[in-house]
């Protein structure tokens, strides 16, 4: 049926126009979501495989830095070098010159963080010493450059527990003593004690994760760690950084609780 027996019949010429570029409409729009769907699984497929070759050359740069500063502190003890000296170097260097302190500079220093430890560990090094001053210029040193004081600590701690763990040291001492000196070191900085003591907790059970440790031991030792250290500075001190674990540390809150609780009990059978 042609245009002229559909108008004598009664049909609009202009609905069956419609109709047929409705048709074209219909049709031209799926292919089009055909193509569309073709792109974007194409995209998606090259994004993902973009994203994993990334993060595998991240794994391998991250690998190579660590072995990088390693490597120094064994031959900045071979020269006669004052090895701890030089660690500190290394640390501080990620944020010299800095205006502040960007992704690449965060990840950097957890390499190296973890890489000097090792390093430190295998030239026979005080641990404890050098924990606890690796970790107190880290923190400054994140302070001066005004960059994110919290994420310097998170990820140096993070960078002390999986170089420790790949020594012969407890992983256990070296987060008692690097969550200590972070806390303790922003306490008589003036910075702020409580996101410090956050960060550092967390940077510990990032670290556990990563080496396979179990959070829940890890929780405990790094929050008695954490608020110890603050109250050995002032009270007031203490009480920040309790009050900023239990709101922000998840597990954080009950760990405290049990604590409180079984104070109250044995002063009450002391009594």
């Amino acid at each position: 049926m042609d245009l002229k027996e559909k108008v004598v019949q009664g049909e609009s010429a202009f609905g069956w126009l419609t109709d047929v570029v409705k048709g074209v409409v219909v049709k031209a729009v799926k292919d089009a979501d055909e193509v569309a769907k073709t792109v974007v699984e194409t995209v998606v497929t090259r994004l993902q495989e973009t994203i994993q070759a990334a993060l595998e050359l991240a794994a391998q740069m991250g690998q190579a830095t660590a072995s990088a500063a390693r490597g120094a502190i064994n031959a900045a003890d071979e020269s006669g070098a004052d090895a701890i000296k030089v660690g500190v170097k290394l640390l501080t260097g990620t944020f010299q010159g800095a205006s502040e302190t960007t992704v690449g500079a965060i990840q950097a220093l957890k390499n190296v963080v973890s890489g000097v430890v090792q390093g430190l560990a295998e030239v026979g090094t005080d641990m404890e010493k050098a924990l606890a001053r690796l970790v107190g210029e880290a923190v400054q040193a994140g302070a001066e450059v005004g960059g994110s004081l919290g994420e310097v600590t998170e990820k140096t701690i993070t960078g002390i527990v999986t170089g420790v763990s790949k020594t012969s040291s407890s992983v256990t001492e070296a987060i008692q003593t690097s969550v200590s000196a972070a806390v303790q070191t922003a306490a008589k900085g003036g910075q702020d004690v409580g996101q410090v003591a956050v960060s550092a907790v967390t940077g510990a059970l990032e670290g556990a994760k990563k080496v396979g440790l179990g959070t829940t031991e890890v929780l405990q030792t790094s929050v008695k760690s954490a608020i110890d250290a603050a109250s050995n500075v002032s009270a007031e001190a203490g009480q920040k950084v309790k009050n900023a674990l239990m709101e922000t540390v998840s597990g954080a809150a009950e760990i405290l609780s049990i604590k409180s609780s079984n104070k109250d009990s044995q002063s009450r059978e002391e009594n």
